[in-house]
């Protein structure tokens, strides 16, 4: 086991569900003592651009309440205990917008907010993405699906609309991809 520049003082878990959060009082490396909260790994959560055959994006607005907004977002979740990354992918798409999709392309995976949570975020692009039924949403969920062409969703993008970090940090990822492939010019 390597050698951590932080000790680990105590420790005890605030919560498990929905997301398991801890408490921990360390001593840093220049001797202070802190009390630190988070979420510790491993957390698993994948974000999903999903494109039509007509070149459109299927993203949801979703009621998110800590913003009390209403957040333009790419259809996203945790991956479950065993089930693979793209699988959840999949799942998540047809729970939150009722789509199968053709092809996954996987990007780079980050950790989206380091200094408290340990959550991995994997984003893939969907192509040829199809609804096929309605969404199976979860009974915290308040949702509905927006069906934008990709320019408009871009244009969103660069004027600020879409502020949701991860869904944003998703379309940068896919923009190069979808350049080459022919999907868009901007």
């Amino acid at each position: 086991m390597k050698e951590l520049p932080w000790e680990v003082l105590e420790s005890e878990a605030l919560a498990d569900e929905p997301v398991r959060i801890v408490h921990e009082r360390v001593r840093t490396h220049t001797g202070a003592v802190l009390d630190y909260y988070y979420q510790p790994k491993p957390i698993q959560v994948v974000f999903t651009l999903p494109l039509t055959p007509r070149k459109t994006a299927l993203m949801i607005r979703q009621y998110r309440h800590p913003t009390r907004e209403f957040l333009l977002e790419v259809p996203a979740g945790k991956v479950d205990p065993g089930e693979e990354i793209e699988a959840a992918a999949r799942r998540e798409l047809l729970e939150e917008v009722g789509a199968e999709a053709g092809r996954l392309v996987a990007f780079p995976a980050f950790y989206p907010q380091p200094s408290f949570n340990a959550a991995v975020f994997n984003p893939f692009l969907a192509l040829e993405s199809r609804v096929v039924r309605p969404p199976q949403l979860e009974s915290g969920e308040l949702l509905e699906t927006v069906e934008l062409p990709l320019p408009e969703v871009y244009r969103l993008l660069e004027t600020g609309s879409i502020k949701d970090a991860s869904t944003a940090l998703t379309l940068f990822y896919a923009r190069p991809w979808l350049r080459e492939h022919g999907y868009c010019q901007t």
